[in-house]
C-alpha cells in the first residue's frame, strides 16, 4: 500500500491544487508494481484538473471523508463529436487493456452545480468515470454526484460489478454498459436527473438486480435497454417515480432477457 495525503503525512503530499498530479505519481507507481493499494488519506478533498489514469492490477481507495472533485476553470472534456474511447473523465482506464482493478470507497464530485452550471447536461463533457478496454472491474462504496455526463461510462470491457453504490444527480447515464460481456449492478441508488439510471446498450450477460431507481426531477427510465442483448436479467428492483416507464427497450433484438419480482411505483 503507498498512500496519498493532504496533511504532509503521505508517500505523496497534495495541498488541494493540482492534486492529480501526485495521485497520478502513486497511480503509475502501483501501474508499475502490480497488486498495489493507492489508498488517499481522509477527510480530505482532492482537487483535479486531469484524469486520474489507473492501471491493471490496482486498487484506489479512500478513508472516510475522502472527496474526488473536478476543479474549476478547466477546458471543455469531450463533446457530442468524441468518440466513446475520447471521452476524457475524472477517472479512466483507456488505451491498452487493463485488468483487475477496483475503486471504493470514494466520493467523484463532478462540479455541475459549483462551477459548470452553464454545460448542458448530457452533451458528453466531464465524465465521472470512462472504462474503456478493461477485464475485471470493481467498483464499490462509491457516491457518484453533482455531475455533468455519466457516472460510469464502460466500453468494450468484460466482468464488470458494481455494488454499492450512489450516483446523484449526474448529467446521463448512470451506469452507461456499451458493448460489455458480463456486468452487475446491484445494491445500489440511482437519483436521475437527465437519462436512466442504467443503460444496457448491446450487453451480454447483464444483471441488475436490488437497486433503487428514482429522480431529482427530470430523467428517463430505471433500465434502459437498447441494441443486441443476450442473459439480461433485471429483478429485485424498486424503479419509483420516475418520469419514463421503469424499463425502456429501444430498438432491441433480445435473446433470454428476464425482467421479474420488481416493485414499480408512479412510473410515466
Amino acid at each position: 500500500m503507498i498512500t496519498v495525503a493532504g496533511d504532509g503525512s503521505g508517500d505523496y503530499n497534495c495541498d488541494g491544487k493540482d492534486d492529480h498530479v501526485q495521485i497520478n505519481q502513486a497511480l503509475e507507481y502501483a501501474a508499475n508494481n502490480p497488486g498495489t493499494t493507492v489508498h488517499l488519506k481522509g477527510p480530505f478533498t482532492y482537487m483535479i484538473g486531469d484524469s486520474l489514469r489507473i492501471g491493471s492490477k490496482t486498487i484506489l481507495e479512500g478513508d472516510s471523508g475522502v472527496t474526488i472533485k473536478l476543479a474549476s476553470g478547466l477546458p471543455v472534456w469531450g463533446g457530442r463529436d468524441s468518440s466513446i474511447a475520447e471521452k476524457k473523465a475524472m477517472l479512466m482506464i483507456r488505451g491498452n487493456s487493463a485488468t483487475d482493478v477496483t475503486i471504493r470507497n470514494l466520493t467523484v464530485d463532478g462540479s455541475q452545480s459549483d462551477y459548470y452550471s452553464s454545460v448542458r447536461l448530457g452533451t458528453s463533457c466531464y465524465n465521472m468515470a470512462t472504462i474503456v478496454n478493461c477485464n475485471g472491474l470493481t467498483v464499490k462504496d462509491v457516491t457518484f454526484q453533482n455531475g455533468c455526463n455519466d457516472a460510469m461510462l464502460i466500453s468494450n470491457s468484460s466482468n464488470i460489478l458494481i455494488d454499492t453504490v450512489t450516483v446523484n444527480k449526474c448529467g446521463h447515464d448512470g451506469v452507461y454498459a456499451y458493448h460489455v460481456k458480463g456486468i452487475t449492478v446491484k445494491n445500489s441508488k440511482f437519483i436521475n436527473r437527465t437519462n436512466s439510471s442504467v443503460r444496457f446498450d448491446s450487453v451480454t450477460d447483464g444483471v441488475m438486480k436490488n437497486n433503487e431507481c428514482t429522480t431529482s426531477g427530470g430523467g428517463y427510465a430505471g433500465l434502459e435497454l437498447q441494441g443486441t442483448l443476450n442473459n439480461i436479467e433485471a429483478s429485485g428492483n424498486y424503479f419509483h417515480d420516475l418520469p419514463a416507464p421503469a424499463v425502456v427497450h429501444l430498438n432491441t433484438k433480445e435473446t433470454n432477457v428476464n425482467i421479474h419480482d420488481n416493485r414499480i411505483e408512479n412510473c410515466g
